[in-house]
């Protein structure tokens, strides 16, 4: 395939606790977006002891968590879905026990893709003065965050 370009990677998000099956989910795209991040890291636990081999360390590890990250333009066109998202972070409802919990579709041009249910922990929003509204936002996985190649 070659390289892309960020603005073809394609993020889409349901609002749904970690217990939802992800195939009975409506996904809708996060509309007007410009940077786009995703980051899977694991914790350690330190292993070494005193005949660990030639003195080098060693670990297991111990839990996979994952990260996204992104930012767009603020657009209050319905199609984007950014109003609905907002809404659902900064004042969660019923159907997510009152917690701003998604599940979010991160979709490379390659056809690859991370997806997993997640907690938002923070939207923010940008107002300059002479310049574009913008909004960011940051999530933390809530459970079983899959990558399929």
């Amino acid at each position: 395939m070659g390289a892309y370009t960020g603005r073809d990677v394609v993020v889409n998000f349901a609002i749904a606790d970690e217990n939802a099956v992800s195939s009975g989910l409506t996904y809708k795209r996060l509309g007007m977006m410009r940077g786009k991040g995703m980051k899977a890291s694991w914790d350690t636990v330190d292993t070494t002891a005193d005949q660990s081999p030639s003195f080098t360390k060693t670990n297991l590890v111990t839990f996979k968590s994952a990260e996204f990250s992104g930012d767009g333009v603020t657009y209050t066109d319905a199609v984007f879905n950014q109003k609905e998202l907002k809404a659902h972070v900064i004042s969660p409802g019923a159907a997510t026990a009152n917690q701003p919990k998604v599940w979010f579709q991160i979709i490379y041009p390659d056809g690859s893709k991370y997806e997993g249910p997640f907690i938002v922990t923070e939207w923010s929003d940008d107002s300059p003065y002479s310049d574009a509204a913008t909004w960011s936002i940051s999530a933390m996985s809530n459970g079983a965050v899959n990558f399929t190649a």
